[in-house]
């Protein structure tokens, strides 16, 4: 689990996140199993990866939020003048709304018709199959439009090399520590 955890942490692309974890999740299954006969309920680990990085974006949207009020009344303020709610509106990366609301529903629909849970996780199952196709499909149409020439005239080498100096300097480590702060111990349910 504190595996999952870390994925879902250090890799920062939540579909980049989700496949590391699945990745993490059928590789320690398979270890368990090859090693110790453990055969690990599958998809938890991914799901570790999956919760966490669902909480990270909805912690970056309530810190962009703060952001935007901070920024409308402080930095950009003209004395006598009121913080616009529309600009505050502006300012605000809607997505979260969306991870709030899917989770809002899901919460509802589980609490309130138990029964149904089996034919979702039937559900979602079936239709992790377009999951993964329209994964490649973004990914694949990422790359032929993109113009790797002018951005790296544009200056982007330089950009990429900060992040991957933060990335592996001290970002992975960290969330290996909140990881394993939070997820020490916990283990998959056995099959």
């Amino acid at each position: 689990m504190v595996a999952g955890a870390w994925m879902g942490l250090a890799v920062k692309t939540d579909g980049a996140a989700i496949a590391s974890g699945q990745i993490t999740d059928s590789l320690i299954r398979a270890k368990a199993l090859a090693e110790a006969g453990i055969n690990y309920n599958p998809d938890w680990i991914m799901g570790a990866a999956t919760t966490v990085k669902v909480f990270i974006d909805i912690f970056i949207g309530v810190w962009a939020f703060l952001l935007a009020v901070i920024w409308c009344s402080v930095i950009e303020s003209k004395p006598g003048e009121r913080i616009r709610a529309g600009e505050i509106w502006e300012r605000f990366p809607k997505f979260v709304l969306g991870y709030v609301f899917t989770f809002a529903i899901i919460l509802y629909v589980g609490v309130s018709y138990p029964a149904l849970l089996g034919k979702a996780k039937t559900a979602t199952g079936e239709g992790n199959v377009f999951r993964g196709l329209f994964f490649l499909m973004t990914f694949l149409t990422i790359g032929m439009v993109s113009n790797f020439r002018r951005l790296w005239e544009e200056g982007i080498g330089k950009l990429a090399a900060v992040y991957l100096l933060c990335l592996f300097g001290f970002i992975i480590w960290i969330g290996l520590l909140i990881s394993w702060l939070f997820f020490a111990g916990l283990k998959p349910p056995v099959m």
